[in-house]
């Protein structure tokens, strides 16, 4: 009688826990630090990480205490991209609100200053999210790259749009084309 209940709260539970802590953020004064926290996919975005990213913005926007935010990626890279493996399992669009892209808050009209910390990789859907910020630093050995091109999945949150606006239409076309900066 009661098994068919549990085992329906331990999948809502165990949905809970996974998806609870995707992006962690933490006040430094008035700098507001946004974390993605998928280290063991290189922080690839998946819905419920897209819409934690979201929401992440959406507070730092509304918060007078922050002054600025600082995108990072926990465990050795930025953003690995979209997560493709999330893709088999879709029935059409991705299950974000209608004014976002896949990998969250790349369409957003951010005011506050935003920095990207780059290390480990930031390609694909991270080189969009390293992209939406106003200022990128990078680590030596981070490499930014448009890998998803290989396996025929466009830019679609605005990589195509700020990267020749940041390097020119000329070296932005050979990245597109070659690949990786």
């Amino acid at each position: 009688m009661f098994s068919g209940k549990i085992s329906n709260l331990n999948t809502q539970l165990k949905r809970f826990v996974s998806t609870a802590s995707l992006v962690l953020t933490e006040n430094v004064g008035p700098v507001l630090t946004i974390g993605i926290n998928r280290p063991e996919v290189r922080n690839c975005v998946n819905n419920d990480t897209a819409k934690q990213l979201i929401h992440a913005f959406e507070e730092a926007e509304k918060d007078d205490a922050v002054k600025s935010i600082v995108l990072h990626g926990f465990g050795g890279s930025l953003c690995s991209g979209y997560d493709l493996s999330q893709l088999k399992d879709m029935d059409g669009e991705a299950d974000i609100p209608q004014d976002y892209g896949p990998m969250g808050p790349t369409r957003m009209e951010i005011t506050k200053p935003t920095v990207a910390a780059v290390s480990g990789y930031a390609v694909a859907g991270g080189l969009e999210l390293a992209l939406m910020c106003d200022l990128r630093v990078m680590e030596e050995t981070a490499v930014m790259g448009v890998f998803c091109r290989r396996f025929g999945v466009p830019l679609i949150d605005g990589g195509t749009v700020r990267l020749p606006t940041l390097i020119g239409l000329s070296r932005a076309e050979g990245v597109l084309l070659i690949l990786s900066l």
